[in-house]
């Protein structure tokens, strides 16, 4: 009953959420969220390593049995999403200027997946 009632609040949150990446700031890039990345620039292969990481983690906790069949459904939803991103951060010639609408895009991903973690048993 009480997921009735917190799941749609979770996911109105998600829908509504700022999806604004900030601008470079001196010493760094600040990413909405608390996520800070060091001001030599946005690393292709770090947002890699934590795209692989998130779809690992949405695919341990699809398989896991341990989310309710309303979970379920969003990690369904996010999968696809994850391996996106996965998939574009993997090309080789990727354009350097993508990378901070990407980081942003991994880091909406990741506070989706993060709350999702809150749900399980």
């Amino acid at each position: 009953m009480r997921y009735r009632v917190v799941v749609p609040w979770v996911v109105m949150g998600m829908l509504t959420g700022p999806i604004v990446v900030s601008a470079q700031l001196p010493g760094g890039i600040q990413i909405p969220g608390g996520m800070a990345l060091p001001s030599g620039g946005l690393s292709q292969e770090a947002l890699l390593k934590q795209a692989q990481s998130l779809l690992g983690d949405l695919t341990s906790m699809k398989s896991s049995g341990q989310l309710a069949p309303a979970q379920v459904s969003e990690v369904d939803a996010l999968l696809p999403q994850a391996q996106s991103l996965t998939g574009e951060l993997e090309k080789p010639q990727l354009d350097v200027a993508r990378l901070p609408s990407l980081a942003g895009n991994l880091n909406d991903l990741t506070k989706q997946v993060s709350v999702l973690k809150g749900f399980i048993k």
